[in-house]
């Protein structure tokens, strides 16, 4: 049976998409907290180098980035 309606949603033109950012920011949470509890940095090195296989070419660069910034600006020191 042939769907009536088919909803329509505009296609994202950015540089990124949104959705990678949200994803990605939540990466750098999570590897963050894992280096504050633990101080591993060879865990978290492993981790960061499957970022570019994960969600393509950079992200890994992103993810680095993000931590800074969520180092930074989110934490209460």
């Amino acid at each position: 049976m042939k769907r009536a309606f088919k909803p329509w949603y505009p296609k994202h033109t950015g540089p990124l998409e949104p959705d990678m950012t949200i994803i990605l920011m939540g990466h750098a949470r999570e590897l963050l907290n894992t280096w504050e509890v633990t101080k591993d940095k060879q865990l978290v090195d492993r981790h960061l180098a499957t970022m570019d296989k994960r969600h393509g070419k950079g992200a890994e660069e992103r993810v680095r980035q993000y931590m800074r910034q969520v180092a930074k600006h989110e934490r209460c020191a």
